[in-house]
This record gives structure tokens, sequence and C-alpha cells, in this order.
């Protein structure tokens, strides 16, 4: 198997990090990672869109040659192809909560940072939009309060004392957010604690470098 990624963008951190817990595991799955320079138009040219038309990362090519596009697909496929590590979790009940929180962090999280950083200190050299850039502070600000509340029954991890696929969710989108320059966790005393314990993680040391 084949993951094509790019370092710092946040998808393809997502499903990385999710990766390197397994390893850390003992749960390893074997895949060769291939860097697409996104800012350099890699992931436009005709062999890569290909593998995936809308030339975007990350892609996870099967031996069979089919391509899976979209982080949390891969993700899932990598639950099902090596059930011997859940991070979802073992029970239908933890597995609908983390992916209950999974979402909650991407769509209000990962995804209006990705838009504030485009807006204001693009990669790919979107022009700067102040107006987008605000809106989607305010949105990432807004769940971000409400992932600092949860925290504050003092649990370690997103979903309790473990974490669980929305904890690299949260951390890839941080990530980025350091990337763009962005301030996110002023005054979110629980998160900012997570933060530092996530990062501590040998499995996210091995993939976070901002």
């Amino acid at each position: 198997m084949k993951l094509y990624v790019f370092q710092v963008a946040p998808n393809p951190t997502k499903v990385r990090l999710y990766l390197s817990e397994r390893e850390v595991s003992g749960a390893r799955v074997e895949v060769e990672e291939i860097s697409i320079n996104i800012p350099e138009g890699e992931a436009k040219t005709p062999g890569f869109l290909k593998k995936n038309p809308q030339g975007q990362l990350p892609v996870l090519e099967l031996e069979n040659e089919i391509f899976i596009t979209e982080s949390l697909p891969i993700i899932e496929y990598f639950e099902e192809y090596d059930p011997q590590y859940k991070m979802f979790g073992n029970t239908s009940e933890a597995r609908a909560i983390s992916r209950s929180l999974e979402r909650t962090v991407d769509t209000g999280v990962l995804i209006p940072v990705g838009m504030t950083v485009h807006a204001t200190r693009s990669p790919i050299g979107l022009p700067p939009n102040a107006e987008v850039a605000a809106a989607g502070l305010r949105s990432a600000r807004g769940t971000l309060e409400h992932l600092n509340a949860l925290m504050s029954d003092g649990r370690s991890y997103l979903g309790g004392e473990e974490p669980n696929v929305a904890d690299c969710t949260l951390a890839a989108a941080l990530q980025f957010g350091r990337f763009g320059r962005l301030s996110l966790l002023d005054d979110l005393d629980h998160l900012a604690i997570w933060d530092e314990r996530y990062r501590a993680r040998p499995a996210a040391k091995n993939i976070l470098i901002i």
C-alpha cells in the first residue's frame, strides 16, 4: 500500500498520526509513505489526478490499484484491515462516541482553521481574505471553547483516558494553525494541557513538526 501525503497539511497529518499511534501500540501497518508537494502543484499533475481527480490529499493506493480518498475513510479502512488495534473503540457505544467527537473536531476546528490559514497565509498562494479569516476563527473558537469545557472534568484525552481519532484530528488542526501563526488556545487552559500532553506522546513526536 502507498499513502500519498504532504507534511503539515492537516488531513494527511490526521492519517499519519493515526498510523503512528498504531505503530507505537504494536499494531503497525506496512504502508509506503509518498510525499506530494502541494505548493509546487504536484497534486494537480495528470499522473496524480488519475489517483484523485480532485487533486487533494491524502490518498491511499491499494495493491489492486484501487484508490481511497479522504482521511476518515482511509482511517476506517485501516481499522477494518487490521482489527487488532481499534482507535475508534471496541464497542458500538465507544465507536459512536469517537466518531461523534471526530466529526465535531473536523467540521468545527480543522475545516475553519484551514479556511483561516488559506485566507491569511495560504501555502498554495490563495489571496488574503479578511472576512473569510474572521469567520473561520469565530467558528473554530466556538468549537474549541466547547472542547475545553468537555476537558474540564479531568479526562486526559477528548474521549477519556486513551486517545481516539478525534485527538489525531485536533492535533493535526492545531499544527496547521501554528503553521499559519494562529493563536488558537488562548485562555483555554484545559485544551492547552491536552495539547502539551498529546504532543509529548511518542506517536506525535514522530509526526508533529511545528
